[in-house]
């Protein structure tokens, strides 16, 4: 019986130790908090950026997601309208299992003209990340060339569209990894609207 309880104990702290996120929600005008703690399995379709990804905060200045709290209000787009919306949940992913996927954009009314420099802007996030295209919501490895998707511009709050260029699986590995939930269910990552 000893035996059996000292291997409960070793795989529970082995489990402890491979937490991949933890989460902190605040109930009703922060006067109350109450954090969890949530197991992902391996076969979970992970979502989360790289520590460094610029997440654009209400006030329109922009925070590393490794240093956005529960609480705190960032902006989102609804119906190509800046809005803001505040953040429920940060998992924090430190031993994340898949690479990130990179995918490159271009403007979506671009008239391409073969002299000219083209615009570009880089998007790396989990494969299994969705994004907020003009046919919904997709994950960035089923990205194609006919998806669309929107780009907030902080200096002016003009949200514009960008066609999908090229999608690169397996671009990078990272060593933590971040995701928000939010009230409105979307947010905006390297000035693109990310969906949850």
């Amino acid at each position: 019986m000893r035996i059996r309880k000292s291997i409960v104990i070793v795989i529970f702290a082995l489990l402890s130790q491979n937490v991949p996120a933890q989460s902190a929600n605040t109930v009703s005008d922060n006067n109350r908090s109450e954090k969890r703690f949530r197991i992902f399995k391996k076969k979970d379709k992970h979502k989360y950026f790289s520590d460094t990804a610029p997440v654009i905060m209400a006030d329109g200045s922009t925070k590393a997601i490794a240093d956005v709290k529960v609480g705190e209000k960032v902006k989102t787009c609804r119906n190509g309208k800046s809005v803001i919306t505040q953040v429920k949940q940060v998992d924090v992913y430190n031993t994340p299992n898949s690479s990130l996927t990179a995918v490159y954009l271009r403007p979506a009314n671009d008239v391409t003209i073969k002299t000219k420099l083209v615009p570009a802007l880089l998007l790396e996030a989990a494969p299994h990340h969705l994004v907020q295209t003009n046919k919904g919501k997709k994950s960035m490895k089923s990205l194609s060339k006919n998806d669309v998707l929107y780009h907030y511009e902080p200096a002016t709050g003009v949200v514009s569209t960008w066609k999908v260029g090229v999608v690169q699986t397996n671009a990078r590995k990272v060593t933590k990894a971040y995701n928000l939930t939010t009230v409105e269910g979307t947010y905006i990552v390297d000035n693109m609207v990310m969906a949850q």
